[in-house]
């Protein structure tokens, strides 16, 4: 009875050290994959302050001013007139070939039948 015991004993914590190792392992694993997106995050946050920097650059108002004088644009202030309202846009037109597309995709489903 006793050696059935210790038996049992013996394999449950054989089997709990594997399972203690694997979970071990696993967040090992995490914590590395972890660390490298936040590595990428450290990056990408770095290449967009590096993008506004040379969007704040490239639109200050004296740069495209030497520019405009330097390619003869006539560049003046935007006027009331010229702001509209989204429904003034009008709706582009479909594709021509989605519509043949679309007419071979409905022909079973017609009502006109031939």
């Amino acid at each position: 009875m006793t050696r059935l015991i210790y038996s049992t004993i013996l394999i449950l914590s054989i089997i709990a050290s594997l399972v203690l190792y694997i979970v071990s392992y696993d967040s090992k694993n995490i914590s590395k994959q972890i660390l490298e997106i936040k590595d990428l995050i450290k990056n990408e946050k770095s290449s967009i302050q590096t993008l506004e920097a040379e969007l704040s650059l490239l639109s200050q108002p004296d740069r495209i001013q030497t520019l405009s004088q330097n390619f003869n644009l006539i560049l003046e202030p935007i006027k009331v007139s010229q702001i509209g309202k989204i429904e003034d846009i009008p709706i582009k037109p479909a594709n021509k070939v989605m519509d043949e597309l679309v007419k071979r995709s409905l022909i079973g489903y017609s009502t006109d039948a031939n």
